[in-house]
């Protein structure tokens, strides 16, 4: 197939610091735009999951309708090649703009980086008809997109490397005799902070042998009063996620975490956190659930634990013996370049998208 060097590609997306967004659509623009294609990114207003102020979620999601519909009139005028639309407009049943989105578009991608069909089963599986492709963010939902519609590309999340620079004191790694605290660290929404609730007996037994403290990133202001790791003797220190911090304050951490419970929704997951703390050069350890167990090698590129014994004999390796951190870093961060890099996935989506528009 000769390639198509100047198509014109919309992006309707959940907003601009949605994860999804950020890492899945926003990241791959520049490097769309370098190859010849015109991209046009149309985000919700305000975000798909937040309110304004004062407002409330119910007459903010009024505004995003509002200006969805104003989206398609911007989409009629501009001629797009092709539409790629994450997830979905709307976190609600509701599928009248996107019947509508369809009947303006040439050609529709849904890329999908959740188990969306746990939330609503029938809105998926109309998203999925409707479409002419689907890009998956792991095979797990791709295996469920296909029974509705054949047409589906894997293209795992991934992180932009020229951001994620591997950190230079790797060699030097912090030991448990060190005047400072050992950093165990967790970043993700608020809503997924109670994850963590599966750490509190081996943080409250590592407490008690080790110098180390407990660190969360999360975008609400929400403090951690409700998990209340303190009693039980746990340092624990909530930092507010910003855009202009983040990979700083990642790079605070001397263990990634990402404990996750086995549910219908979690094994659907794209596995972000373990990608930013192994592009960091950060020992990672998580739950085995979904794809964190493709993503991770245990023992060598990082560590998978399931009860809360495994949890704890794994970070009293990791603290108590920098070798044991160092061991997996190159590897970790091989692994990142080879697969879950804006590098390494950009000719996939390029190749997929151009395929969908000369189908037409």
């Amino acid at each position: 197939m000769e390639r198509i060097s100047d198509m014109r590609i919309a992006f309707l997306t959940s907003g601009r610091l949605v994860p999804s967004s950020r890492f899945r659509v926003l990241a791959f623009v520049s490097h769309l735009q370098r190859l010849g294609h015109e991209c046009l990114v149309l985000p919700s207003r305000p975000e798909k999951y937040a309110s304004l102020p004062l407002l409330g979620f119910r007459l903010s999601g009024q505004i995003k309708r509002w200006h969805r519909w104003r989206d398609l009139e911007t989409l009629r005028r501009w001629l797009p090649d092709i539409v790629v639309l994450e997830r979905e407009l709307f976190s609600d049943a509701t599928v009248d703009v996107e019947q509508a989105l369809r009947q303006i578009t040439k050609r529709l991608v849904l890329d999908i980086d959740d188990g969306l069909f746990v939330l609503n089963r029938h809105k998926f599986e109309v998203l999925c008809g409707l479409s002419d492709h689907i890009i998956a963010g792991n095979e797990l939902l791709a295996v469920r997109a296909r029974s509705i519609n054949p047409r589906v590309t894997v293209i795992p999340t991934c992180v932009d490397l020229a951001r994620y620079e591997i950190r230079s004191e790797v060699s030097n790694l912090k030991c448990q005799t060190s005047n400072h605290p050992l950093i165990l660290g967790w970043t993700g929404t608020a809503a997924n902070i109670e994850y963590l609730e599966v750490l509190r007996q081996p943080l409250r037994q590592l407490a008690r042998e080790f110098s180390m403290e407990l660190r969360v990133i999360a975008e609400s202001d929400r403090p951690l009063s409700h998990l209340n790791f303190e009693r039980d003797g746990i340092t624990t220190r909530f930092m507010k996620w910003s855009e202009a911090s983040e990979i700083a304050d990642l790079n605070t951490f001397d263990i990634g975490l990402m404990p996750m419970p086995d549910t219908n929704w979690t094994r659907y997951k794209c596995g972000l956190k373990i990608l930013q703390y192994m592009a960091l050069g950060i020992p990672a350890v998580a739950s085995p659930v979904g794809v964190n167990s493709e993503i991770i090698r245990h023992g060598v590129t990082g560590w998978l634990a399931t009860t809360p014994d495994e949890w704890t004999f794994f970070l009293r390796q990791l603290l108590s013996d920098t070798t044991h951190r160092a061991s997996v870093v190159v590897a970790a961060r091989k692994i990142v370049e080879e697969r879950y890099s804006i590098t390494a996935q950009l000719p996939q989506l390029n190749a997929c998208l151009e395929a969908v528009v000369a189908a037409g």
